[in-house]
């Protein structure tokens, strides 16, 4: 998800590793601190307009550019308040392409893409997402934008979008003006979008999925979610266990961590996947930076730490720092990055910014679309799109979250932990807590396992190397979910079933699941 274009180069590709942290650091939601545990009882009865709706199915034209054929796109209305369901209300955009096999069909298939804050009606009407070739058959595939994103009742944040710092900050005086910053666009966002924002929680969400299933005439929710998708799923299983249908969760949060254990397990990914990066490099005979991968680990290690004594200036007059430069190595988790990251960095280490800020420049930074200001005109509309998608993240995230820091000090403390575990990566990382250390709404979520005893078992999905989601988080929740099954597909990836890069033993798994009703046993294992 990106965090917004217009970056100077030192401060453009700490966006880039943004996702890496916010999909994976929700550890816990609610739509009110009463409501854990008590699966909503707590919570007045739903009434029954909500459910006994009808969506008005019309063309997608105006959510997708290019809808695929019987695409069809419509609204649903959900209570802002679930504590108050008969006052304020909200419509989400809705999506569906029906099952190919209509005589046989087994009800709806709802999809979330994860973020958090990604909206998902899009994905669906437009192919972006469709299931494996079974599933695509026999269910209608649906997609929605959740509350307060996309085209449902979307926030308005007219502050801008959020910004690490250019230079990460090293004194008290420096992190106050960071915490000044951040407040001010979160309050911004506050101001701007009304009530929704305090209800964009896990568990709201969870609700509306609810009505949703219910609109659509379903007796059980069957559900894909990727990412912080899985987390939503997980919040659904919690509050509604005897409607959870077929679910397949790939690519997994574990919501027993808080947010700083979560930014801990960033950090030895991205050091883990450094070294598989200069031992790869090694292994090719590039020995621009090192004769062994130690040596690579090493140059670059002095290079970050040259870099932030005395930045480089690039062709067009930004400075290349060592901040800039960490961020640019998170990209080491996704091998495409790797000849281009390594041209970049063998010129800076001949004092040559050039590379690095023509990747600043046209976005080549990794998963990232940033780019330096003035390089383009945005499409009409485009910015207001990226804004709220932007402050989408931070406004579920810090709802769903805990374990930020609160003060300018505690943050500066907290960096200086993360940096003594890894000089490279741990600063820039603990610094990503900066929009939920300024929120201006309260965490509502705690840290705890999903558990969801009633529901029945589901299907785990994973890559064996996830920069993103680790197997390991994977592991931890099918040891929390009592039966569920364990899918793991060899390879480096986010999002493994029905991917861009498709594996038939992945998907021949998964589709058995979710069209016969076959979850295989224990852990298996399926080729990239």
């Amino acid at each position: 998800m990106s965090r917004g274009k217009s970056l100077p180069l030192s401060a453009a590709v700490l966006a880039v590793a943004t996702l890496v942290v916010t999909a994976c650091s929700v550890e816990g939601g609610a739509a009110s601190r009463r409501e854990h545990g008590d699966k909503g009882a707590s919570l007045p009865p739903l009434p029954a307009r909500f459910a006994q709706q009808t969506v008005d199915w019309a063309g997608c034209e105006g959510v997708s550019s290019e809808p695929v054929a019987g695409a069809e796109c419509g609204w649903v209305e959900v209570p802002v308040d679930y504590a108050a369901p008969d006052k304020e209300t909200i419509r989400l955009r809705v999506s569906r392409v029906k099952a190919q096999d209509r005589s046989r069909r087994l009800g709806s298939l709802l999809y979330n893409p994860g973020g958090p804050g990604a909206p998902g009606a899009a994905d669906v009407a437009d192919g972006t997402w469709t299931a494996g070739e079974r599933a695509r058959a026999r269910y209608d595939l649906v997609g929605f934008d959740p509350r307060g994103l996309g085209a449902s009742a979307p926030i308005e944040c007219p502050g801008g979008v959020p910004q690490e710092p250019e230079d990460l900050p090293r004194t008290v005086a420096d992190a106050e003006k960071a915490f000044t910053a951040a407040r001010a666009l979160a309050r911004s966002c506050h101001r701007g979008s009304g009530t929704v924002l305090a209800h964009m929680d896990s568990a709201s969400v969870a609700r509306d999925l609810e009505v949703l299933r219910r609109v659509l005439g379903d007796d059980r929710l069957n559900y894909t979610g990727i990412s912080y998708g899985t987390f939503l799923g997980r919040q659904y299983m919690r509050l509604f266990p005897d409607k959870v249908g077929r679910f397949v969760l790939d690519g997994v949060v574990d919501p027993a961590r808080d947010m700083r254990q979560v930014a801990l397990l960033d950090v030895r990914t991205d050091e883990e996947a450094l070294r598989r990066y200069a031992a790869d490099l090694v292994a090719r005979g590039d020995l621009r930076l090192g004769a062994t991968s130690e040596d690579v680990v090493r140059r670059i290690t002095g290079l970050v730490a040259d870099l932030e004594r005395t930045p480089l200036r690039g062709p067009g007059g930004r400075r290349l720092t060592g901040s800039a430069v960490s961020a640019y190595l998170r990209t080491v988790t996704r091998q495409e990055n790797w000849g281009r990251l390594t041209d970049a960095l063998a010129a800076a280490v001949d004092g040559d910014a050039g590379a690095f800020d023509d990747m600043a420049r046209d976005g080549a930074a990794g998963a990232g679309e940033e780019g330096a200001a003035g390089d383009e005109e945005s499409a009409p509309g485009q910015e207001e799109q990226e804004r709220t998608e932007a402050m989408g993240n931070p406004a579920v995230l810090c709802l769903d979250s805990r374990g930020a820091p609160r003060s300018p000090r505690e943050m500066l403390d907290l960096a200086d932990e993360f940096a003594r575990k890894s000089p490279l990566f741990g600063r820039g990382i603990a610094w990503q807590m900066l929009d939920c250390a300024t929120w201006p709404i309260a965490p509502t979520g705690k840290v705890e396992p999903v558990t969801a005893p009633g529901a029945p078992p589901v299907l785990l999905v994973s890559y064996t190397d996830d920069p993103q989601t680790p197997l390991e988080n994977a592991r931890a929740v099918k040891a929390q979910l009592a039966d569920s099954a364990l899918l793991v597909r060899t390879g480096q990836g986010h999002g493994a079933y029905a991917s861009e890069t498709p594996s038939q033993c992945t998907d021949r798994v998964v589709d058995a699941y979710l069209v016969d009703g076959r979850l295989p046993e224990g852990i298996t294992n399926c080729p990239g």
